[in-house]
């Protein structure tokens, strides 16, 4: 989830086969998709247990995005990662284990055309059993502590990997607008990543949290040299706490 624009980062290998995803906005996104690419974790850890909202988003070729459980029936995701028909809810690893569920409908967010309102909403066939994450409801400041999760790719250049196995995690924190170019900062955070710790292709929808609360979807990389580089530039990520009243009327919260 790491590049100057939409328009670079691609190529991910998923369940053996090769996607390629085109970028139009910023770089952070992670998935297979036609308006915008893929992303994973670099440097961190892997989680210990997965957390019950974790998600990986996909279709019967495999899974090619990240995303967060919101409410027993809805997953949070990318506007990018479009065209997902399968969710596995709950579970460490990208191909087996929690709930292997099935879409029944995709909302984007009116406002998403390629750049900031980075969001899609995915209605489950039917309840999963897992727990839901806790929303944020308030942004971040400057400096805040945030751990990002995704399955994206683990190493930095473009095309270097396909999404991860297993489950992934890495800490950062808050910076300035001003460190993220093409941001919309009104409704988009800008996150301190570098090439041995952030998100990359593949993460694309995956979750940033803040005290334990779900405050950002991985959305792109900022604009800037590099930009094909996870971490060479730093990350954009949707602010849901801007969104919330959207979130819950689709969702209905």
């Amino acid at each position: 989830m790491k590049f100057s624009s939409l328009a670079a980062r691609v190529a991910v290998t998923v369940a053996g086969a090769a996607l390629a995803v085109a970028a139009t906005a910023g770089p952070a996104s992670a998935g297979r998709t036609s308006d915008g690419p893929p992303q994973g974790i670099v440097g961190g850890s892997t989680v210990g247990t997965a957390p019950s909202w974790a998600a990986a988003v996909g279709d019967s070729s495999g899974m090619w995005c990240s995303g967060t459980l919101i409410a027993p029936q809805w997953v949070l995701s990318a506007g990018h990662c479009s065209g997902a028909t399968r969710i596995r809810v709950g579970s460490k690893n990208l191909n087996s284990g929690g709930t292997l569920a099935t879409v029944s409908k995709s909302v984007k967010h009116p406002s998403y055309n390629g750049g900031a309102y980075d969001f899609r909403l995915y209605k489950l066939s039917a309840p999963v059993s897992q727990a839901p994450i806790t929303l944020g409801t308030a942004s971040p400041a400057v400096g805040a502590a945030i751990t990002l999760y995704g399955f994206g790719q683990t190493c930095a250049p473009d095309g270097c990997g396909g999404m991860s196995s297993v489950l992934k995690t890495v800490g950062t924190s808050v910076t300035s607008d001003a460190n993220c170019g093409g941001i919309s900062g009104s409704v988009e955070l800008c996150f301190d990543t570098s090439t041995t710790a952030t998100d990359c292709y593949g993460d694309s929808g995956g979750p940033a949290l803040a005290g334990g609360r779900l405050v950002g979807v991985t959305s792109r990389g900022a604009d800037g040299p590099g930009a094909d580089t996870c971490g060479r530039t730093n990350s954009i990520y949707g602010d849901t706490t801007t969104v919330l009243s959207w979130i819950r009327s689709t969702a209905g919260l």
